[in-house]
């Protein structure tokens, strides 16, 4: 497994489809950071409901970075498509938690609002349970699922758009939700990001039954 994440890895580095996302994201905590930020846990709000389409955009970018016949190719080599999505899944993680621990750390050293380490864990947590979540639904409507991008692209938009318009209904809902009226239970939010990193697991098994099928 080792060896498959860092031919993955290397393959995303490669083809540099990683930098839109990252700039867009490092961009917009800019913009959202670069005076006061206001409050600590509505402050979180906005790089949360950042988190949640870029995590989507990561895990369609890691999921495409090989072309169709190469990725056989690492199927054949890996031994099933069940391992290679399953690499796949905890690279886009991996990602995704390193731009969570980003945008939780910056408005500490950024914002003149005082934060308590509750208050990061708490900011981790929700960056989690959001990038996580946008990380699943990247992944389930991406290969082997969906095989054309375009597709893929306006199928991720309107998860997307639907999900903010959901509101509480949905994990990433109920923790911006949580976090702007300034009403956040710890325990609520490790249960979103167990169902979150559920969404990820069912992301693996759905794309290798798909894939077992074709």
């Amino acid at each position: 497994m080792i060896a498959l994440l860092r031919l993955l890895g290397a393959d995303v580095l490669r083809s540099q489809r990683y930098l839109a996302p990252a700039l867009l994201y490092c961009a917009v905590l800019g913009m959202l950071y670069s005076g006061d930020a206001g409050t600590v846990l509505p402050a979180y709000a906005g790089s949360c409901a950042l988190i949640f389409p870029v995590g989507a955009w990561l895990a369609v970018v890691i999921s495409t970075a090989e072309d169709p016949v190469l990725r056989t190719i690492t199927v054949v080599t890996a031994g099933g498509w069940g391992r290679v999505l399953a690499a796949v899944a905890t690279l886009t993680a991996a990602t995704v938690l390193l731009f969570a621990i980003v945008a939780t750390a910056l408005p500490v050293l950024t914002n003149p609002h005082p934060y308590t380490l509750a208050d990061v864990r708490t900011g981790l947590l929700a960056h989690l349970v959001c990038g996580f979540s946008g990380a699943a639904a990247g992944l389930l409507l991406s290969r082997p699922l969906i095989t054309r991008t375009g597709v893929t692209l306006l199928a991720c938009t309107a998860v997307v758009v639907v999900t903010f318009l959901a509101g509480r209904s949905t994990p990433v809902g109920l923790a911006l939700w949580m976090l702007g009226h300034q009403d956040v239970s710890v325990p609520a939010l490790l249960g979103l990001l167990a169902l979150s990193v559920a969404l990820l697991a069912v992301a693996v098994v759905a794309g290798r039954a798909v894939a077992l099928r074709r």
